[in-house]
C-alpha cells in the first residue's frame, strides 16, 4: 500500500515546520529546498492545510507559514484529512452499491482491508508531529 503524494508531502513541509520553524514564519521556498519538493505542489497543500486551521500564513518580507497549534496537538491524520488524501486498501467505492468484486459481492478479504483500515487510521490518529520530530532525533536501531 503507498500512501498518496500530497499526504506524504503534508506531512514532511509540516515536519519540517516544525522542526525549523522555532514559531517564526517560514517561506515555502526554504521548505522545498530542504525537503526537495516542487514548490508549486507545496502552494497547493499549504492552501489546504490553512482551510484546515493547521496552519497560519503570514505576508510580507518577513513571512511565510506557522503552525496554527503546538507540533504535540496536530496529529497525521489531521493533515492526512486535510489534503483530502483517504486511506484505503478495499477497492470498494464508498458510497458505492457497488462490492470490491464489481457486483454487489464483496471480495473475500473485505474484512480483512477494513480492519487494517482502522489500524491505519488509529495510528495516524495516535502520532502527531512532535512525534515524526522524536522519530527523526533518535539513534537508528
Amino acid at each position: 500500500m503507498k500512501l498518496a503524494a500530497k499526504a506524504r508531502t503534508a506531512v514532511t513541509a509540516m515536519a519540517d515546520l516544525a522542526a525549523f520553524g522555532e514559531g517564526l514564519p517560514v517561506p515555502l521556498s526554504q521548505v522545498a529546498e530542504r525537503q526537495r519538493l516542487s514548490l508549486a505542489f507545496l502552494e497547493q497543500i499549504f492552501g489546504k492545510l490553512r482551510r484546515a486551521g493547521l496552519v497560519e500564513s503570514q505576508r510580507g518580507a518577513q513571512g511565510g507559514y506557522v503552525l496554527a497549534k503546538a507540533p504535540g496537538a496536530i496529529s497525521l491524520a489531521a493533515i492526512v484529512d486535510a489534503v483530502e488524501e483517504e486511506v484505503r486498501s478495499t477497492a470498494c467505492q464508498p458510497g458505492a452499491h457497488m462490492g470490491c468484486t464489481g457486483t454487489s459481492a464483496r471480495c473475500l478479504t473485505h474484512q480483512l482491508w477494513m480492519d487494517l483500515d482502522g489500524h491505519i487510521e488509529g495510528w495516524l490518529q495516535a502520532r502527531t508531529l512532535a512525534d515524526v520530530g522524536a522519530a527523526e532525533r533518535e539513534p537508528a536501531a
